[in-house]
């Protein structure tokens, strides 16, 4: 996976995640509200993990 596609895939997590969270709380549905807290947290760790993993981190 390149680097491109992880930083769009962190990008989509944590958009998706905000409607999400917000539902959540307002239809107290807790299981929605959790589950976009996850993809926030999941999509907030994706850019430090491809920071740490690269083979280069001065090419990034």
């Amino acid at each position: 996976m390149s680097v491109l596609r992880r930083y769009t895939l962190a990008f989509l997590l944590m958009a998706l995640s905000l409607p999400l969270i917000s539902y959540g709380a307002s239809a107290g549905t807790v299981v929605a509200w959790a589950a976009g807290l996850a993809m926030l947290f999941g999509g907030g760790l994706v850019p430090p993990a491809v920071r740490f993993a690269a083979e280069d981190p001065d090419a990034i």
